[in-house]
C-alpha cells in the first residue's frame, strides 16, 4: 500500500490542481457543444463518427498533455524511465491481489446497481441529456442491444469496426485518462490532500464529465475504483484494467457478437 510520495514528486497547489481539471472539461464541453453539434442532423441521433472523433480529439489531448507534462518534469518517455513515476507495475503479494480483487468486484457491482441512480438524476432539471446524446451513455434511452447504440453503422460482418473501436477505446479513452489523471497528476495532489489524495482525484475526474453529469453516480464508482487502483494499491495498469473492463468489455462482448451475427 502507497501511502506517501516516494518519488519526490512536484506538488501542485489546490488552484491549479483546479485548473488541471478544468481545461479537460472545457475542451470536450466544446467539442461537444460547439464542434460536434455541427454534425447533428436536426432532430436525429449524434453520428457514430462524431463520437469517436470527439473521443480521438478530447482524451487525445489528455494523452498528449499527460506526456509532455512528464517531459517536463525530466522523465524519458520509456517505459523504464517512467515505470517508479507512473507506478509502471502490478500489486505484489496476496494481501495486495486479494485487495485488488475485492475492490474489483465491489466496484463493478456498484457500478450496476448505478444505473437507476444515473436514470433517475437524467430526469432532474440541469441534469437532463439532450435529445441528440448517443444512447450509449444516455440513462433516458431503453438500450436493447448492440444496434441501439450504433444506429448508423452496419455491424454484421464488420469487423473493421470492431478493431478500430478497441483501439480508440484503449489507446485514447483508457491510455490517454489514466495516464494524465492518474499518472501524472494523482502524485502531484499529495502535498494537498495527504493520504486522501486518491479520493480527492476519483471527485474531482467525476466532476470534470460536467459535459455528461446525468452519469455522475456511475463515473463516481469508477472515479474512485481507478484512482484506489493507482493510490493505494500503487499500480497504473491495474487502473488501467479497471477502466477498461467498466468502459469496454460488455460493449466489446456485444459488438462481437453482431459481428458474427449472433444474438
Amino acid at each position: 500500500m502507497i501511502n506517501k510520495n516516494p518519488q519526490n514528486v512536484p506538488q501542485d497547489g489546490f488552484g491549479k490542481i483546479l485548473l488541471m481539471f478544468a481545461w479537460p472539461a472545457l475542451w470536450f464541453t466544446f467539442l461537444i457543444y460547439i464542434v460536434g453539434r455541427q454534425f447533428i442532423p436536426a432532430g436525429g441521433t449524434t453520428p457514430t463518427w462524431v463520437i469517436m472523433g470527439i473521443t480521438v480529439l478530447g482524451t487525445g489531448a489528455e494523452l498528449v498533455a499527460g506526456l509532455v507534462l512528464l517531459r517536463r518534469e525530466g522523465y524519458r518517455l520509456t517505459v523504464s524511465a517512467l515505470r517508479d513515476r507512473i507506478r509502471w507495475r502490478w500489486p505484489k503479494g496476496w494481501k495486495a491481489s486479494g485487495l485488488a480483487l475485492i475492490v474489483f468486484i465491489l466496484g463493478m457491482s456498484l457500478s450496476m446497481m448505478m444505473g437507476p441512480v444515473n436514470r433517475s438524476l437524467a430526469s432532474v432539471p440541469g441534469f437532463v441529456p439532450p435529445e441528440w446524446w448517443p444512447a450509449g451513455s444516455n440513462p433516458t434511452i431503453p438500450v436493447k442491444g448492440t444496434a441501439d447504440v450504433f444506429p448508423d453503422i452496419s455491424l454484421k460482418g464488420n469487423f473493421l469496426f470492431v478493431i478500430f473501436y478497441f483501439i480508440v477505446g484503449l489507446v485514447f479513452n483508457i491510455f490517454g485518462e489514466e495516464i494524465y489523471y492518474r499518472g501524472y497528476l494523482l502524485p502531484r495532489m499529495h502535498g494537498v490532500f495527504g493520504k486522501w489524495d486518491w479520493v480527492a482525484n476519483g471527485v474531482f475526474f467525476t466532476l470534470k464529465h460536467v459535459y455528461q453529469r446525468w452519469m455522475y453516480p456511475g463515473i463516481l464508482v469508477g472515479g474512485l475504483s481507478f484512482a484506489f487502483a493507482f493510490g493505494p494499491l500503487g499500480s497504473l495498469p491495474l487502473a488501467m484494467l479497471f477502466h477498461w473492463v467498466g468502459n469496454f468489455l460488455f460493449q466489446m462482448v456485444f459488438l462481437v457478437m453482431a459481428a458474427l451475427g449472433v444474438g
